[in-house]
């Protein structure tokens, strides 16, 4: 937070895009290290609602699923009992959600028609993250049912397309990089944002120019020789007609945008959609 209001900020970055300022900072944020969990704690990661909810809801799908095309399955010979059910964590947190939920999955099937054939696949691009979310202690009960994934969540190897059954993004969706976009008379457009630092920082680097250098090419390494930085940012923000060549599915968006009143900030988040 600002020492004082009014200190002048100083500039480190250019205007662009919320979403591309996002993804820098997701990039940054490892510089809090362990700290970053508990940055980001969910209603998931320390209740089992959420996820007792999830897993009825996926019992009773599978159940009607399987139900339905059951006469299919005779007529080709399939077995269902053998199909495998693949369900993907993006961002696994603390391990909660996955323990829980496979806990009331288990305890629901009483027939051991659904639970037993589940692969639990949980994926972050941290492997401390994973670490400590296999070492969940309600995880041990389940380990025979849960992998992991290392990696960026565009590119999820060992898993075939069309091969995942459930996807839960509980902990990464606020991560994931969100435009904000907003009528203006007759244009739509979307906000742009730059930042900076307080001055009260800004007389603590000694190396300017190597600081913005380093934050700028988010040279993690060489930011961390730098004070501490990311609580002293401040954000200066102006709007721009959309660039539609950057921005896919612009039909479905505009029309979408027609019946929200005009300069109200519409977050879009284009991050989990194929282009």
């Amino acid at each position: 937070m600002l020492q004082d209001a009014d200190a002048l900020p100083q500039l480190i970055g250019e205007y662009k895009p919320l979403d591309q300022w996002q993804t820098h900072l997701n990039q940054s944020s490892r510089l809090r290290g362990n700290q970053l969990r508990s940055y980001y704690q969910t209603f998931a990661s320390a209740d089992f609602r959420l996820a007792h909810a999830l897993a009825a809801d996926y019992y009773d799908r599978v159940t009607k699923r399987e139900k339905a095309s059951g006469a299919r399955r005779q007529t080709s010979n399939e077995n269902a009992s053998e199909s495998p059910l693949t369900v993907v964590e993006l961002g696994p947190g603390n391990g909660n959600l996955a323990a829980c939920f496979l806990s009331h999955l288990k305890m629901l099937d009483r027939q051991g028609a659904i639970y037993p054939r589940v692969r639990y696949v949980m994926v972050d691009w941290e492997q401390p993250v994973l670490d400590s979310a296999l070492a969940h202690p309600d995880l041990v009960a389940h380990r025979d049912r849960v992998d992991s994934h290392c990696g960026s969540i565009e590119h999820l190897a060992g898993l075939a397309e069309r091969s995942v059954d459930r996807i839960f993004c509980n902990e990464l969706w606020n991560d994931l990089p969100t435009k904000l976009f907003a009528k203006h008379g007759g244009d739509i457009e979307e906000e742009y944002i730059r930042p900076n630092v307080s001055e009260f920082l800004h007389a603590q680097i000694q190396d300017w120019s190597g600081f913005v250098r380093a934050f700028q090419g988010q040279d993690l390494e060489a930011v961390k020789t730098f004070p501490p930085f990311l609580d002293e940012l401040v954000w200066e923000k102006e709007y721009r007609k959309v660039e539609w060549k950057d921005v896919p599915y612009r039909k479905t968006i505009v029309e979408f945008l027609q019946a929200i009143d005009q300069e109200v900030l519409v977050p879009v988040n284009l991050a989990p959609l194929p282009r």
